[in-house]
Formats: structure tokens, C-alpha cells, sequence
């Protein structure tokens, strides 16, 4: 008879990286998502060496052919390469790190997995029986006996047992958008600014800037942007920590008003923050959500056979962190201690990864105060 599959809630960058790893190990796996199989994620991410450098080994795929397939500038033959002296902080960042299109590494990840597309858990109930999955389609998958919770900042999978593990919104305002050019306009004014870099940052009026590369093709490019600034207090317009995530797309007017403000941009943030052309752009209000789960919580949660990864156990800010590339360690090492079919070994990875999780949290948050501080340096345009 063959063993029962791990069930994965969520198929983001850490559900597959762990389901490709267990796959990749014998154990079969099936992953639960809410999502249909549409391309959603769009957009670049940063990732550092010491994170693709163990995916590689995993995917059995050398650097340059991992670069061709996922690099956000692979159509017209880039690595994805980042110049770190064009960041304001850096952080882990080096002239090793680039930018990867997330969709298409995800998809690559993914390659042979058992997705269930669609599947978005409603909660879950644990029985004398195992574990049972409720799912939002009205399916319902009984006796379930090794979970992993990879469902992101807001997941189901954590609330469902730790009611309590909230979450915290770090006093910062942030907003978000997507825009496509044409090519011509990106190699006359974008390409000439970045320099080789396919992310750039800079200060203006308090505010933190951002543009980013998200995918280049022959007739046209897709560029990111972040608008950033410290928080107001309570009678700040822009700050709202109790929006609902449907609220994401309300953009208050105050915001193109700051946006207005700004004075002596070179490019390409002459170019992006242009409100008339900000306002035909895909835009969302970011709220830098942090959590963390205790330890002894960690430990109880396992000795169910229910585990929590990623962002589900310790979410990073969108700014400052290193959600993606914690995402993929976690997903990987998580593989190793399932694979050892050993209770004692989970607790022992919990031990081991918690103290650094804690460390990375405190660092993103530090992170975020240094990118905002008016008297860091500019990058050089």
C-alpha cells in the first residue's frame, strides 16, 4: 500500500519548493491552492546566491540555463544582474544576487507536482482520525495526518489552530504599482537610467523610491514601482492599518498629491511617477504585516503532524525582507527533517530556525527604518 500524501496548504514559492523537495525525496505530496492555474505572479524578486545555489542542486540545473528561464530580462538575453550601490539598503544584496520573474520560477519549481487548483482551505479539524481539510469548494479531505501550513502572511492553516497569532502592521505607508511600456520607451529612458540594473532606488520630499524590472520581451517591458513614506499618525489619509484586504485598490487622492509633490526627479522616476500616467497604472496600497508564532506553539503544532513555514510562521515585510528567498531555505531544509520520518527531527528543525527567523524579522524591521531615513544616500543616477 502505498503511504499517504503530505498535504501542502498553498502553492506559493515555498509550498512548491517544498513539494518539489519531498518529490524529489520519493514522498508524494499534494499541494492545495486557492488560486486557479492563471499566471498571477508577474513581477520580479530579488534572490541571493546562497538561495538559488541549493535550488539549483535541487532542480539539477546549472546557473546559466536557471538564469535563461527565469531571469526577468532572459527574453532579451539579461541575468536579471542588481547593482547593489543603486539600493539604499542593501541588506543581503550582492553583485551575486539578480531578479527573477517569480511566475516563471514558481512554474518551474512546480513541474511535476499535484496541484489541486481552486482549493482554498476554509479551516481545519483535528480528529481522533487525523486532521480534516475543509475546503472553500465544499470538498472535504479526511484523516490527513502530516499537514504543512505554506499559505502565506494571512494563513488559514495558522488561524484555524492558533485563533490568538495576530498580526502586526508596521507604521509605515506604501503603495505599489504596475505599469507596461513600450520597448522603445524603456530603452530610451529606462534602460539609459538603470544602468544594467534591473532595480533602482532613490529619496525625494521623506519618501522612499523604488523601480523595478519585472519582465522585458521584444515589443514591450513591465516595470514596478514603490512609493514609500513613515506613517502620520492617526489623521494620516494615505495610512490605514485596518483596511480590509479587499480595500487594496482604494488609492486616496492625498496619495497622488504627495506624488505631485515630489521635485527634481531624474529618471526614470521622472518617468514613472508622473501622476496622470500613475493613475492608467495597477496600484495597491502595501501594509507591511509582520507575525510570529511562538516556539512552544511550533512544537505543540507538530506533535499533531501539522507544520507551518514560511510566511504562515513568520511573516516578513514586503519591504526590507527577504520573504522569497526564506520561502525557498525553509521550503528545502523543511524537506530534509520530513524526509527523516522523525518527530524529534521537526522539533530539532524548529529549534534550529527559530532564532534566525526572530533575527531576520528584527533585521527586515531595522531595514526598513534605514531605507526610510532621509539621511541615507542616494543612489547614483
Amino acid at each position: 500500500m502505498s503511504p499517504q500524501p503530505l498535504s501542502i496548504i498553498g502553492a506559493g514559492l515555498g509550498g512548491v519548493t517544498l513539494g518539489r523537495a519531498l518529490l524529489e525525496r520519493g514522498i508524494p505530496v499534494v499541494l492545495y491552492e486557492r488560486a486557479t492555474s492563471a499566471p498571477r505572479h508577474g513581477y520580479g524578486i530579488s534572490l541571493h546566491a546562497s538561495t538559488y545555489k541549493p535550488l539549483l542542486k535541487m532542480l539539477n540545473m546549472d546557473e546559466q540555463t536557471f538564469k535563461q528561464r527565469v531571469a526577468v530580462d532572459a527574453a532579451v538575453g539579461g541575468t536579471g544582474a542588481i547593482d547593489p550601490k543603486r539600493l539604499i539598503r542593501p541588506r543581503e544584496a550582492t553583485s551575486t544576487s539578480f531578479r527573477a520573474h517569480r511566475e516563471r520560477l514558481e512554474k518551474l519549481i512546480r513541474q511535476g507536482l499535484d496541484i489541486k487548483w481552486e482549493h482554498g482551505l476554509e479551516k481545519l479539524e483535528q480528529t481522533h482520525n487525523g486532521t480534516s481539510l475543509y475546503m472553500q469548494n465544499d470538498n472535504t479531505i479526511e484523516g490527513q495526518t502530516c499537514i504543512v501550513g505554506s499559505d502565506g502572511v494571512h494563513s488559514l492553516t495558522r488561524k484555524s489552530i492558533l485563533r490568538e497569532a495576530g498580526l502586526d502592521v508596521l507604521p509605515f505607508v506604501t503603495f505599489n504599482g504596475k505599469r507596461k511600456v513600450s520597448r522603445s520607451t524603456f530603452d530610451s529612458v529606462y534602460s539609459p537610467a538603470l544602468r544594467g540594473s534591473n532595480v533602482i532606488e532613490s529619496h525625494n520630499n521623506g519618501a522612499f523610491l523604488q523601480v523595478s524590472v519585472n519582465d522585458i520581451t521584444e515589443d514591450q517591458a513591465s516595470v514596478s514601482w514603490v512609493y514609500s513614506r513613515p506613517a502620520k499618525g492617526s489623521s494620516d489619509r494615505c495610512f490605514k492599518p485596518n483596511r480590509l484586504l479587499s480595500d487594496a485598490t482604494q488609492i486616496p487622492k492625498e496619495f497622488y498629491q504627495e506624488v505631485a509633490a515630489l521635485t527634481d526627479l531624474p529618471q526614470p522616476f521622472s518617468e514613472i511617477f508622473d501622476v496622470e500616467k500613475m493613475k492608467q497604472d495597477r496600484i495597491l496600497t502595501w501594509l507591511m504585516r509582520t507575525s510570529k508564532v511562538d516556539l512552544p506553539q511550533l512544537y505543540q503544532l507538530a506533535s499533531n503532524g501539522i507544520f507551518l513555514m514560511g510566511d504562515s510562521a513568520h511573516s516578513q515585510p514586503i519591504l526590507g525582507g527577504e520573504g522569497a528567498n526564506i520561502a525557498i531555505f525553509d521550503g528545502l531544509t523543511l524537506a530534509e527533517a520530513i524526509a527523516a520520518q522523525n518527530g524529534e527531527t521537526i522539533t530539532a528543525w524548529y529549534s534550529k530556525h527559530f532564532p534566525t527567523w526572530q533575527q531576520s524579522l528584527e533585521t527586515s524591521k531595522a531595514t526598513i527604518e534605514e531605507m526610510h531615513k532621509a539621511e541615507a544616500p542616494k543612489s547614483k543616477v
